[in-house]
């Protein structure tokens, strides 16, 4: 088995001798001699250890699918995987006539001894698609973002992470307040993207002790309980398309679940002699299902973002049950032959069965799919990747508005002191 702390262990001994040989170096550290001819190559024959260890484990999975049929499982309420296989193949649908939206902003935050400015933006693009690969776009509010930036000034004292919090939250409000008037004015919206989680998150900061913060993201919990509830009267499925996570959600359900199956010497007896629960702790959902995971299939849903059952237990905020009525649930869908799966969210009413979720999954996979697969070296959806182009800001475009704040101040005799960290003399 791979210890984690091999090199560390191995470096304080070989430290030590050092020490008695020369009473100048630190017990602490290592000669960059040392670093780039033993410390380097022990890594280096770690990690490929752990990378063949990782396959030999992918392929046990790949040999045993028809075995872990989690069937049995399913319909329990605390057992969170809802399909009864590891994962399924799904085919590309034809999406001529369809309307798909996605929406993304950005922010920066200039950071000065006394106060801190942020600069926001966000733009929706929308996709009518005509074939499969060939579309009419639209920008909302406008092709470059002009007509929808957000700046803001804190003036009181504060922490660094309140004021990212505030400005994380801000730039939230602004994608999803945008959706919902799209969704009010339009009534041909057939899928949304969200860059990113469809589910509010982290939850803490509805019970945070800065008030601003509470009042914000208490706002910002009705916002997206008017997108959920626009998006089911009008029939539009709403995605939340994640394109890196280090999240290990569905491998450690994936790990409980073969415990659950009871592997033994004449059943998954592989499992039992490569140590699975050990070996399942060095990987993520991305590099599992990279492995195991071929183009045009996608992985079993589960349910995902519990945070919001934890605070229905608690009861503290009563009203959080009737903002969110409803099941989420992930998969991760694999699009292309040389990219990494993405993790794919949508939500479903709480009434819903689970054939129902299953189905929808697919739906979902088979709309993705021709607009995610077009370069196979990037499998994200084309309008995601659009409105992320666009609502990247530009240098030029900070440059203008934050010298035009400049020389507001300089007009009064005012200057700004920069955080000492970004005004070195050397």
């Amino acid at each position: 088995m791979i210890e984690s702390n091999h090199i560390k262990s191995d470096r304080k001994e070989t430290t030590n001798q050092t020490k008695d040989n020369d009473n100048n170096v630190s017990s602490t550290g290592s000669t960059k001699e040392h670093i780039l001819l033993t410390d380097l190559k022990t890594i280096a024959r770690e990690f490929i250890e752990l990378e063949k260890t990782k396959t030999v484990f992918s392929e046990i999975i790949l040999n045993n699918l028809n075995l872990l049929d989690f069937s049995e499982f399913n319909e329990y309420p605390k057992y969170l995987i809802k399909e009864s296989c590891v994962k399924k193949e799904v085919l590309p649908s034809n999406i001529s006539g369809l309307n798909i939206v996605s929406v993304d902003g950005s922010s920066v935050i200039k950071k000065f001894m006394n106060v801190d400015f942020s600069f926001l933006k966000v733009i929706a693009v929308k996709y009518h698609f005509y074939n499969n690969h060939d579309a009419n776009i639209s920008y909302y509010p406008d092709a470059s973002g002009f007509n929808n930036y957000s700046v803001q000034g804190n003036y009181t004292n504060q922490e660094e992470d309140i004021i990212e919090n505030k400005t994380s939250m801000e730039m939230n409000f602004l994608e999803i307040n945008l959706l919902n008037d799209l969704i009010n004015k339009h009534d041909d919206i057939d899928l949304i993207v969200i860059d990113g989680s469809i589910v509010i998150t982290p939850i803490n900061l509805l019970f945070s002790k800065d008030i601003d913060v509470s009042l914000k993201y208490d706002k910002l919990l009705k916002e997206y309980q008017k997108l959920y509830q626009g998006c089911k009267e009008k029939g539009i499925i709403l995605v939340g398309s994640i394109k890196d996570t280090r999240t290990s959600a569905l491998t450690h359900l994936l790990r409980d679940s073969i415990q659950l199956l009871k592997p033994s010497r004449t059943r998954l007896r592989e499992f039992i002699d490569i140590n699975y629960r050990s070996i399942m702790e060095y990987f993520s959902d991305l590099d599992l299902f990279n492995r195991i995971l071929h183009k045009f299939e996608r992985s079993c849903i589960f349910n995902c973002k519990r945070e919001i059952d934890k605070i229905r237990d608690t009861g503290i905020k009563k009203e959080i049950p009737y903002y969110f009525p409803l099941d989420f649930y992930a998969f991760y869908l694999k699009s292309t032959m040389h990219d990494t799966p993405c993790r794919i969210e949508f939500f479903t009413d709480e009434s819903i069965t689970l054939k129902k979720a299953s189905k929808k999954a697919d739906l979902i996979s088979s709309i993705l799919l021709p607009i995610s697969s077009l370069n196979e070296h990037y499998g994200l959806p084309i309008p995601q990747i659009e409105a992320h182009r666009r609502a990247v800001f530009r240098n030029s475009e900070i440059n203008l508005l934050f010298n035009n704040l400049l020389r507001n101040f300089n007009r009064n005799g005012l200057q700004l002191l920069e955080k000492r960290r970004n005004r070195r003399p050397f």
